[in-house]
């Protein structure tokens, strides 16, 4: 097992590390675009950067910089955000960095011909669905290609990927997103714009919030959701996988840690809820009211050795019986829900800023 975990950009998490299979560390500075929005990622400044990558190199450990957003609004073409590219992508190698995170192709075409140095990863935003476009960015040159998470209970699939591609295949394990998520690529290049809503001085993240407004209701989705339980880990190993990431660059050197402990052992006792990103709950809001236990979880993804759930749930009732076998309410769902419709309905009649124009006839 390898583990590829997010940064704090801290000595202390560094160390932290020692006792657990780290051989990678990823992250970016917050002012760059990217797949988080930047006032909830460890605030890294540029004169950081070197020293905490040449620490992490003395211990083994390489250094990635996340330049995965979904839409750079096309500024990568113009004369200035060439220069920006290049300048930024000459700076990472001049810092030490082993490689780059990106979902975007023409992106990796320029590392692999200005920065060879570089090895390039492809990013889960990529939506690496298939063998067909595993073996697309291969050929394009791709190290390593983390595969979509989505797919993750696709055993049929992910074997088949292993089986066609050379390159590195990572496992995204904490992500808790919805079912084939419908909010996927709104939300990704959302996020990829998040930086500019914020200095606007307002900021909904509108899909996070549907999201969860909808698990708070329908909790049976929390279990639909792609997230691969530490004890399972070993199951897509048989597979060939030895490469998982864990998401969570946004939530602090304590929770990484745990997760990191938890995968590190294949073994947790406590709150699922706890090591998945999409479960924690939304800013105001508090936490999650429902509690997962995942000690009463063993077993429950054997089932998906034989179940293709792309082809709807059609009268299946695995996860609900799974979900009830391990659930605990801890608070009002309804409340919950109902708390963040009324924050969404603020924006969606336009009453947060003004009212909504009436249209002229």
């Amino acid at each position: 097992m390898r583990l590829i975990v997010p940064t704090t950009f801290e000595r202390s998490f560094l160390e932290s590390l020692a006792d657990y299979p780290v051989n990678r560390i990823y992250g970016s500075l917050p002012t760059e675009a990217g797949a988080r929005a930047k006032a909830w990622l460890p605030q890294a400044g540029e004169d950081d950067l070197k020293p905490h990558i040449a620490d992490a190199r003395s211990r083994g450990i390489g250094f990635y910089y996340t330049l995965n957003a979904s839409c750079g609004g096309n500024r990568e073409f113009s004369g200035q955000g060439q220069k920006w590219l290049a300048e930024r992508l000459g700076w990472l190698v001049e810092a030490g960095a082993e490689g780059i995170v990106t979902a975007n192709p023409y992106l990796m075409d320029m590392v692999k011909q200005r920065y060879p140095e570089l090895r390039v990863c492809v990013s889960t935003l990529a939506n690496v669905d298939t063998v067909e476009k595993a073996l697309f960015y291969e050929r394009m040159g791709a190290d390593t290609i983390y595969v979509a998470d989505y797919i993750n209970r696709d055993f049929k699939l992910l074997k088949a990927i292993k089986k066609r591609v050379s390159c590195e295949l990572v496992i995204a394990l904490n992500l808790g997103c919805l079912m084939q998520c419908p909010f996927r690529e709104y939300h990704a290049n959302f996020v990829s714009h998040a930086s500019e809503t914020l200095d606007h001085g307002c900021y909904l993240d509108y899909s996070l919030a549907r999201c969860t407004q909808i698990k708070s209701t329908t909790p049976v989705e929390l279990m639909k959701a792609p997230w691969i339980r530490p004890e399972d880990v070993v199951k897509y190993e048989k597979m060939g996988f030895t490469a998982f990431k864990i998401a969570g660059r946004e939530m602090g050197g304590e929770w990484v840690l745990r997760a990191v402990a938890a995968y590190a052992a294949c073994k947790y006792a406590g709150n699922l809820n706890d090591l998945m990103i999409g479960f924690e709950g939304v800013d105001p809001f508090g936490e999650f009211p429902v509690y997962l236990d995942n000690s009463r979880l063993d077993g429950f993804i054997d089932f998906f050795a034989k179940k293709d759930c792309r082809l709807g749930c059609n009268g299946c009732s695995h996860c609900e019986e799974w979900l009830q076998r391990a659930i605990t309410v801890d608070g009002n769902t309804q409340h919950y829900s109902d708390r963040i419709d009324r924050l969404i309905r603020r924006f969606t009649s336009g009453s947060f800023k003004a009212p909504l124009a009436r249209a002229a006839f």
